[in-house]
């Protein structure tokens, strides 16, 4: 359970800064990302054998709407957040296929791609940032 606060807390502090400091692909990341890991909270049922079918619609919807920010933003970051969700998915549908996947190895791989999703994330916010500041450079007092 503390991991889970844990998870939750750098996942507001990266999100709530995608969402102040990122470009408009990063900003909806940030906002879907934040608002997809609180209605995980909310549907969340701790089953110590089954997969979560909540969890898994919940991450399906988030998939196909990172898929929708990578197309129309063109920035392979988002191709990669993507990937990312949908590898998400796929555990999910693992589990419900291969009953010899244990639940541990199914919420370990979820923490895994969901982790590295706001690892880059954070990436792209440090990237618009170091390039918004240089343009301020640039344009400043000479």
């Amino acid at each position: 359970m503390i991991q889970a606060l844990i998870s939750l807390g750098v996942a507001i502090v990266i999100c709530g800064a995608a969402i102040r400091f990122g470009d408009k692909p990063a900003r909806r990341v940030g906002v879907i990302m934040l608002t997809g890991w609180l209605a995980s909270l909310i549907v969340f049922r701790n089953s110590p054998r089954f997969t979560d079918t909540g969890l898994m619609l919940i991450d399906g919807l988030t998939a196909a709407l990172f898929v929708w920010v990578s197309l129309s933003s063109r920035r392979l970051w988002t191709v990669v957040v993507s990937a990312f969700q949908l590898l998400a998915v796929a555990s999910h549908l693992a589990t419900i296929i291969d009953h010899r996947v244990t639940i541990n190895t199914y919420m370990l791989s979820l923490a895994v791609w969901s982790h590295g999703i706001l690892a880059v994330l954070a990436f792209a916010v440090w990237r618009h940032w170091r390039e918004q500041r240089r343009v301020a450079n640039e344009d400043g007092p000479s």
